[in-house]
């Protein structure tokens, strides 16, 4: 099913699985056995910027990229895999080798019909600080909200904040956002990717999006 999973059949390396979410299914995946105990089904990784994240609403749907280096696992894959609502963690290495993490309690994202609409919810827990649920600005708080794309407006603003040019990918956006990691990659231009706590995207070496049911 996932790999916390596989780590209790015995499979404790990091490194690509191959999973099946549902019946008939079968999605290659990259699997982290070494943080908080291992178990985490990454869902999105980004280690360099030669996979662009600025895709249409179809590709963010089934996935794109290369478990083996960046890659988004595909919407319907993370409703899947999130029914029960795991803890989600999300990292970001930056080009001085420090990492920063946000853990959060519960995360779901609903099917299609829905516009995967995301579900984030307590607690919260980390370096990066909550630049998702709890920001202190109602514009900014994200769960609740809708998928967008380029190619796709579900957002709560008068423009599609996905297509703006310091945007350009798919997101949960609300008018806009404080969190962000499917933006353009150094040298484009990449509104606040965890604002205050990392608001240049020419820092950013790697991000995980990542999770594990409890």
């Amino acid at each position: 099913m996932d790999c916390k999973r596989l780590l209790a059949d015995g499979f404790t390396l990091s490194g690509v699985y191959t999973i099946h979410p549902w019946d008939n299914s079968s999605v290659d995946v990259y699997c982290d056995m070494d943080t908080e105990d291992g178990g985490w089904t990454i869902i999105q990784r980004r280690v360099n910027g030669s996979i662009a994240f600025n895709r249409t609403w179809n590709e963010y749907k089934e996935g794109f990229g290369s478990v083996h280096s960046s890659y988004w696992i595909g919407n319907d894959v993370i409703h899947q895999l999130t029914k029960n609502r795991p803890s989600l963690y999300v990292s970001i290495t930056l080009t001085n080798g420090t990492t920063l993490y946000q853990q959060y309690g519960e995360f779901s994202v609903n099917n299609e019909t829905d516009n995967y609409r995301l579900y984030l919810g307590g607690p919260s827990e980390g370096t990066l600080g909550d630049s998702m649920i709890d920001t202190g600005k109602s514009w900014a708080d994200l769960s609740g909200m809708y998928f967008s794309t380029p190619d796709r407006d579900n957002d709560n603003n008068t423009v599609n904040c996905a297509a703006l040019s310091d945007r350009r990918g798919g997101w949960w956006f609300n008018t806009c956002h404080l969190a962000f990691l499917n933006g353009q990659w150094s040298p484009g231009s990449w509104a606040d990717p965890w604002f205050p706590t990392v608001i240049h995207n020419k820092d950013i070496k790697e991000t995980v999006m990542m999770i594990k049911t409890r």
